[in-house]
């Protein structure tokens, strides 16, 4: 019984990838649906290709250097002398130590000028060309237009596709 219920389920899965391989295969139109006679088609399109463009340059930048400093007076302290943290259970205990530092008296300062390489990017949209394959039927083939071709556009060989017709783009494209 076990047996005859998977042979009956393979064989509906079977027939119904068989199904849906027979509809797959009925030329349908790319633009309107309809499943009348339909042609494959190379039709030229244009695209906008977005292209970022690095520029590279220099920035000034001043900055301050400043000469040898004054020593000035010396300073004596003690530093860890008087711990509050010492009288907690938990806390650290230190001894006191000696802490010495100078005054410095800053002098006079020179200024120079760095130059930081800097980087700058620009998009630009440019204009881009691609042949489409694609299944028409006569009424869409008869009204869908090709891209108009820009004067010194450099346009790509349309495909060789077997039994394709090339909807010639423009006067340009129909020189080639």
């Amino acid at each position: 019984m076990r047996y005859a219920a998977i042979i009956l389920l393979s064989a509906s899965l079977a027939f119904s990838i068989e199904a849906s391989r027979a509809s797959a295969e009925v030329d349908c139109c790319d633009h309107c649906g309809c499943d009348h006679a339909c042609q494959k088609v190379c039709r030229l399109v244009c695209e906008e290709k977005k292209v970022e463009i690095i520029c590279w340059g220099c920035k000034c930048e001043d900055f301050c250097l400043p000469t040898h400093g004054k020593r000035g007076c010396k300073h004596c302290t003690t530093v860890c002398a008087d711990c509050d943290e010492c009288a907690k259970p938990d806390g650290v205990h230190s001894e006191p130590k000696r802490f010495v530092w100078w005054d410095w008296a800053p002098n006079c300062a020179k200024m120079f000028t760095k130059k930081k390489l800097m980087q700058k990017k620009e998009t630009k949209t440019l204009p881009s060309y691609k042949w489409v394959v694609e299944d028409l039927c006569s009424g869409c083939e008869a009204s869908c237009q090709c891209a108009d071709v820009v004067a010194g556009a450099e346009i790509p060989a349309p495909p060789a596709i077997a039994d394709a017709r090339i909807i010639p783009a423009s006067a340009a494209v129909a020189r080639r």
